[in-house]
């Protein structure tokens, strides 16, 4: 992934502030961004190994910031 885009660097700084692994739901609520926005974006971020999912579905999925710098 060339470049991050605005939306994804703050998930990536919200899901740290969370202390490294947080659910969509809380992400989207730290953020200010809709859930499914919020969900797309990992998923993008997921492909371009910056963070993983853990566990659950839809809104309580949790995801994970990975070692990849960003």
């Amino acid at each position: 992934m060339a470049r991050l885009k605005k939306r994804q660097r703050d998930i990536l700084a919200a899901l740290q502030e969370l202390g490294g692994q947080a659910s969509i739901r809380s992400i989207a609520q730290k953020t200010g961004l809709d859930v499914n926005g919020v969900s797309q974006s990992l998923g993008v971020l997921a492909i371009g190994e910056y963070v993983y999912y853990m566990s659950g579905r839809s809104g309580d999925a949790i995801y994970a910031l990975s070692d990849k710098q960003f």
